[in-house]
């Protein structure tokens, strides 16, 4: 690359400002391509430099935090999956203390989406890059207050989803002949069309992601500033084994 020509041309341009009678216009368009092919000869300077901060890096993703006596899978129940119930749990579990301390307030209950457990958790040893490859994306926990009406909106959805989202300190029924969830139960109870319902989800869910409008527009929202994935890594350094089974928290009418 020409740095005199470029300085020159910067330099012309700048005299060319200075003068208001001047009208400039675009006359030519020049590109340049770079290609990033087997051609280019590896920097082993750059890689020395680099080398012990990845290999510490490394040594961090794969110690073993805890151990998994099973594998979790999201596709091993019709409305519910292990990994799905084993996520929401930890994303209640993890989230409840920081929401109650900060709002004097309780979570009522949880829903995250499929779609967002991108890998498996494997019988054996848990690490912190199984928490990075389940959940590789930046979601944040966030706390949405939802009305009856808002409510009844995220059971239409649910029904008609017919996909085993994550939720818990929630069951559901769902009946195919009424085609609507028939029964609904919020930490033991029924659930209560006079309450607002605080809500754990993700950022990404709140503004719609996953077509989950019903959360765009809450009654309150309340964010946790604590990611999804950091509550994946703090409950594995916690425990020793995890435990959780399909417990029929959403389920079809028989």
């Amino acid at each position: 690359m020409n740095y005199g020509k470029i300085l020159s041309a910067l330099l012309m341009f700048t005299v060319l400002l200075g003068c208001k009678d001047n009208v400039l216009k675009i006359t030519q368009v020049e590109s340049l391509s770079h290609p990033i092919d087997s051609t280019i000869v590896e920097d082993t300077t750059i890689d020395e430099f680099i080398k012990p901060y990845r290999l510490h890096l490394n040594k961090t993703l794969d110690s073993v935090l805890c151990y998994a006596p099973k594998n979790f899978v999201k596709s091993d129940g019709e409305l519910e999956s292990s990994l799905g119930n084993l996520m929401a749990d930890i994303a209640l579990e993890q989230a409840q203390p920081y929401f109650e301390k900060r709002n004097q307030k309780k979570i009522d209950f949880v829903l995250l989406n499929k779609g967002g457990m991108r890998a498996p958790i494997l019988k054996g040893g848990v690490t912190a890059r199984n928490a990075f490859e389940l959940m590789p994306f930046e979601n944040e926990l966030v706390v949405v207050a939802l009305n009856y009406m808002q409510i009844k909106e995220m059971l239409k959805y649910l029904f008609q989803a017919k996909s085993a989202h994550p939720v818990a300190n929630i069951r559901l029924q769902l009946d195919k002949k009424k085609k609507s969830v028939v029964e609904v139960n919020v930490g033991g109870k029924e659930l209560d069309s006079s309450k607002t319902y605080l809500v754990l989800t993700t950022d990404y869910l709140q503004q719609g992601g996953d077509n989950m409008k019903f959360f765009s527009n809450p009654v309150a929202l309340y964010k946790t500033d604590y990611k999804l994935r950091n509550a994946l890594i703090d409950y594995f350094k916690k425990v020793d084994t995890l435990k959780v089974e399909l417990d029929n928290r959403m389920r079809y009418a028989e």
